[in-house]
This record gives C-alpha cells, structure tokens and sequence, in this order.
C-alpha cells in the first residue's frame, strides 16, 4: 500500500519532482529546520549519545542521503516555487535529525525507484508513506513510525458505492502498480464478491497515482482506493466534487522508513531517534498538525510487520 493520496500536481499548483527508473531524480532537499536547503548546517543540539549510534561515515559527513517520493500529501510534496518539502515526513525526518546531530538531504524519485536506491546504495534510507509487509522486508528494513489505512473515493454524483463492501462488486476501480490497496481487492474484496454471487471488481492499474486519480474525475473508474487521513487534501484538489467512504474490509498497516538490510547501525540511529522525539512530544507535536493523531504510533520498532502483525479484517 503507498500511502497516501497523490493530489494531481497541476491542481494544487506546485511543481512536482520526478525521475526515471533507475532512481535517478531531482533533488528538493530539506535540512534541519524543514525550511529546505541541502547546505543546511548540521544541528548544534544533538543528542551525542543517538549520534554516536550513526555509521562513521554519516558521523564524519553530518549529512544523511535520503529519497522520496514527494506527490502524496499530507506525507510529503513540493511547495511552491522554491520547491519546498512539506507533509508531516519532513517534520519527522528533521526532527530525528536533529536528535542525531545531522541534516537531511532529500531527494524526490519515483516510487518505485525508492527501495531499489536504498539497496543498492545510492540512498542511505527512504521515507515516503511506505507500508510495511512481510515481503518488503526481504528486501528492506523497516523503521515503523505510524499507523496507515485505506478508504474508498468516489464521485460526490455517484450513489452506488457505500460502507457496504458488497456495494463495490461489479464496479472498476484505479489504483497505481505496485500498492497493496491493489492486492486488496484481489485477496479480500473479490473472494467476499464471489461468496455473495456478484460479480468481481475489475482492477485497472496505472504508472502514477496522479493517473488513477484523473480517471476517476473523468469516469472511466467508479472508485479509486487511497489513503483516508488525506481525505481534505485530495477533496481541495479535485476539480469534481468526491467523497470518502470508509470499508471495513481495507487492511490497517504499518508505515516506516526503510533501510538496507545490513545497515544495522543506522537502523538503531534512527529507531533511537524516533523514541526520543515521540519522548519529547515532538511526534505528537507533529501528526497533529497534519490531522494524523489517529495514526500515531507510539510505539515503534523495527519490521513489525512480521513481529507485531496487524490482525487482517476478514468479511
């Protein structure tokens, strides 16, 4: 599942930042204080004990390398001209960072570029709403932050979609390649339509989420599936009124920051980090501002996925 909506670039007017598959990107950075600016100085204020839990490397250079995707608020995206990031992930990275004594540069990719820059170096991590699963913790080490779940958007106009998950057979919806909302509808939506005799729901998958969402404002879907705590961002973006409509069939997930396996000690670093900043309120501080305190997760840890799994919503 990637975790939340992505709001159609041009709508809100803001330039967006993309890159090629290969990971490549332009880079937007944010330093310390979240202002951007990859020549940031590094915080004066760190806690030395969390900073001595870094690699060597980052503890000499001070800086971090980090991707994202920044398309999806209120996670992450671009503000204005300057290109600024904004969404409550910079806030959270800037204020680990600053408990670690170092600043961040920040770089927006593609989606599906972020966990292959992290393994094959590139990045030192990412962070962009990313849902932990067991099966990108084969690939990735997860950093758990925060809570993340779906809900159904559709058309204001269109009545026929409502809390019933039954009220979907039969209907199309969009999502982008890649999500776990995706496999939602393949493992728990359309067997829960086949054992009521309906009909299924017909998945069509697109390159963005920009895309999916544009289909569902020009009717060649009846719903999309996304994020439900972006729900006043996507609604101000739209240029047709939506609404949301929650399902009690869509998963509750975990989102985190992700890491190359074996870079066990910037794991701990930031794991470090983010117990102190939830200690000190910041956290709280945070997911509030961006109207996420239902998603808080004051207890985090490393690939709860597969540790601390999240009982799966059964018809």
């Amino acid at each position: 599942m990637r975790v939340l909506v992505s709001v159609t670039a041009a709508l809100l007017g803001v330039v967006t930042v993309a890159a090629c598959g290969d990971g490549g990107g332009s880079a937007a950075n944010a330093g310390p204080t979240g202002s951007g600016g990859a020549t940031a100085a590094a915080s004066a204020s760190g806690d030395p004990a969390l900073n001595a839990l870094l690699p060597a490397a980052i503890r000499k250079s001070g800086v971090v390398k980090l991707a994202t995707d920044a398309e999806y608020p209120p996670c992450e995206s671009v503000e204005g001209g300057a290109k600024t990031m904004v969404g409550y992930e910079p806030d959270l990275w800037n204020a680990m960072a600053a408990k670690l004594g170092i600043r961040v540069d920040a770089t927006s990719i593609t989606f599906d570029s972020l966990i292959p820059g992290v393994q094959s170096g590139r990045y030192d991590m990412a962070m962009e709403c990313i849902s932990d699963n067991t099966e990108r913790e084969k690939q990735v080490t997860f950093v758990d932050n925060a809570y993340a779940t779906g809900a159904v958007y559709t058309l204001e106009s269109d009545t026929k979609v409502t809390s019933d998950p039954l009220s979907l057979c039969g209907l199309s919806t969009g999502t982008q390649q890649g999500l776990d909302l995706a496999e939602q509808i393949d493992t728990t939506f359309n067997p829960h339509c086949t054992k009521a005799g309906k009909p299924a729901i017909s998945v069509h998958k697109f390159p963005t989420a920009n895309a999916a969402l544009l289909a569902l404002y020009s009717g060649r879907v009846d719903f999309v599936l996304n994020d439900y705590a972006a729900a006043d961002a996507l609604k101000k973006a739209a240029p047709k009124p939506i609404r949301m409509v929650t399902n009690p069939l869509l998963q509750k997930y975990y989102n985190g920051m992700i890491f190359k396996k074996d870079a066990t000690q910037l794991q701990q670093a930031f794991l470090g980090a983010l117990k102190a900043v939830i200690a000190s309120g910041e956290y709280a501080t945070i997911m509030k501002k961006w109207d996420l305190d239902d998603l808080q997760l004051t207890e985090p840890g490393i690939n709860l996925a597969a540790s601390s799994p999240i009982p799966t919503p059964t018809p």
